[in-house]
């Protein structure tokens, strides 16, 4: 198969045909592994997807937990049909 490098916004990429992903069991959403080996680009669904804790995706984007305040917010009493 030969695809075609292609401009989406400021990045470059390749769009897979559909008998590609469905061959390789790659969905929309899906994390894969990117890397380069011998010169060649691979791409990999990952061995071990680690599923994050939300204060694990936190910790993660700030790279500290130190500045971060968590706390509930009163929204005060339903104004419509909100159950609660």
């Amino acid at each position: 198969m030969i695809a075609t490098v292609t401009n989406f916004g400021n990045n470059l990429g390749i769009q897979f045909p559909d008998s590609f992903l469905n061959n390789m069991q790659i969905s929309e959403n899906d994390d894969v592994e990117i890397f380069v080996m011998n010169n060649n680009i691979v791409i990999k669904r990952p061995e071990n997807p680690k599923h994050l804790t939300t204060k694990e995706r936190i910790a993660a984007f700030f790279e500290t937990m130190d500045d971060i305040q968590v706390s509930e917010i009163e929204w005060g009493k339903p104004q419509g049909k909100e159950i609660w």
